[in-house]
């Protein structure tokens, strides 16, 4: 298809559009990680009648939510689009994040986590699948890392709040501010500049994703089929081309390590880290701003780790994060009374933190017309992962351990996906190119 607009205005119409989902994702990284900034304070007060323990059954159910929503995305994603959704999911968790004050016992303060969760759990993999839809070939491991950063700006963003606003007010004005902020500024952004996606519109025959993908610089792929209004189809295809029976343990190894890699950065530095410190000896304010440097080093790690995935092995990069990280929590726990040392140890965590390199990776190394389901699939499993190690981090913070065992014991979890992506290929049985094409016509001889 010969284009009518210039690459000039093609990168500018890309980059604005990078640029906006970056800010969401620092709104979701933002209420990620809030819980964690103000769980010190909560525990202290006794807020709600919060327990340790039952402070980790209030975060795994915002996890059951997260994962809930992420299914329920995809599944939705398909039948209104991707610019619906992520203005729906938008909607839901900045209303139920903002409402959190409201709360008056700890029931209804998990309800509301619970019901944000289901919106915050389509953000991102809405947006990876989008991201990756308009990247130039030769920049998707770096522009979805960039797209993730913001997830770790938002992080960041969360302590450094409770830092600044713990001392002087209530802790509830860390969610009025997470919440009220995407609610009147995002929303209306994104309903007026993110487009639909092309591939979407063409399987509905939509003149409109010509024109889009004119706009962007996209090459449309003209064999994708138009498909029933219900979208049953392709996702059938897809999952059979993904548990087809080469491909099959690639899928399953992969979604394992998910599962471990986002249940430490959603359990461990989204939730328990200011607690542990605590518990090491560290002051709250100090706890706090040690967990910034976790993702100022996300944020480096990040740009670093799109950047060589896009010059090297993207799954050597994932599999050097994890033993780089694993081993950085058992020198952690060693070196709980050197606090200048912990605030170093913990920057390097944050710098090899493998949850934004990997949902990259699991993005860019599947073809199109699997993408979508193969990323849902993933933040399905990883947030199962996180339920399930957020919920195993509140029993450790109420077990007294020794400091240190709190850090060890979480290396593991590390760990095991370093050793279970080593046996799994790094790119799809099928080329890229000539995949989407073709996962259909493949789905269909599996039966």
């Amino acid at each position: 298809m010969e284009k009518s607009t210039s690459q000039p205005t093609q990168k500018a119409s890309f980059a604005a559009l990078l640029v906006l989902v970056t800010v969401i994702a620092v709104a979701d990284g933002y209420d990620l990680t809030v819980l964690s900034a103000a769980l010190p304070v909560i525990l202290a007060k006794h807020e709600w009648g919060l327990t340790a323990a039952t402070a980790g059954v209030v975060a795994s159910i915002q996890m059951l939510g997260l994962l809930i929503g992420a299914i329920l995305s995809g599944y939705l994603r398909d039948r209104i689009g991707g610019r619906k959704m992520l203005i729906l999911n938008l909607l839901f968790f900045s209303i139920f994040t903002a409402t959190v004050p409201l709360a008056p016992n700890a029931a209804v303060f998990g309800a509301f986590r619970f019901l944000g969760g289901l919106g915050l759990g389509g953000i991102i993999p809405v947006m990876i699948v989008l991201v990756s839809e308009f990247s130039p070939p030769g920049r998707r491991h770096l522009n979805n890392t960039v797209l993730l950063m913001g997830t770790a700006v938002g992080g960041l963003l969360a302590p450094l709040s409770g830092a600044l606003i713990l001392p002087h007010a209530n802790f509830r004005w860390l969610f009025i501010v997470g919440g009220l902020f995407p609610l009147i500024v995002l929303v209306p952004l994104v309903g007026k500049f993110v487009p639909e996606s092309p591939t979407y519109l063409l399987t509905r025959g939509a003149d409109e994703a010509r024109t889009i993908a004119d706009r962007y610089g996209i090459e449309l792929d003209e064999t994708v089929a138009p498909m029933a209004s219900d979208g049953k189809r392709t996702r059938s295809n897809a999952l059979r081309y993904l548990f087809n029976r080469s491909r099959v343990a690639r899928t399953v190894l992969l979604l394992i390590a998910e599962f471990f890699i986002m249940g430490v950065a959603l359990g461990l530095t989204s939730t328990w880290l200011p607690q542990y410190l605590v518990l090491g000896g560290f002051e709250i304010t100090n706890a706090l701003l040690v967990s910034v440097t976790t993702f100022a080093g996300a944020i480096v790690g990040s740009l670093v780790g799109g950047w060589l995935q896009d010059r090297t092995n993207p799954k050597l990069i994932v599999v050097i994060g994890c033993f780089g990280g694993a081993a950085t929590l058992l020198l952690i726990g060693a070196a709980l009374q050197v606090a200048a040392l912990v605030y170093v140890l913990v920057f390097a965590l944050g710098f090899l933190n493998t949850i934004y390199i990997m949902n990259g990776f699991i993005a860019n190394s599947h073809p199109a017309a699997v993408r979508a389901t193969m990323v849902g699939l993933a933040f399905g499993v990883g947030r199962t992962g996180a339920i399930f190690l957020t919920a195993a981090g509140g029993w450790v913070a109420a077990a007294a351990l020794p400091p240190a065992a709190n850090f060890w014991l979480w290396s593991v979890a590390l760990f095991i996906p370093a050793v279970v992506l080593l046996f799994a290929r790094s790119t799809s049985s099928v080329p890229v190119a000539g995949a989407v094409a073709n996962a259909p016509a493949v789905a269909s001889n599996v039966g």
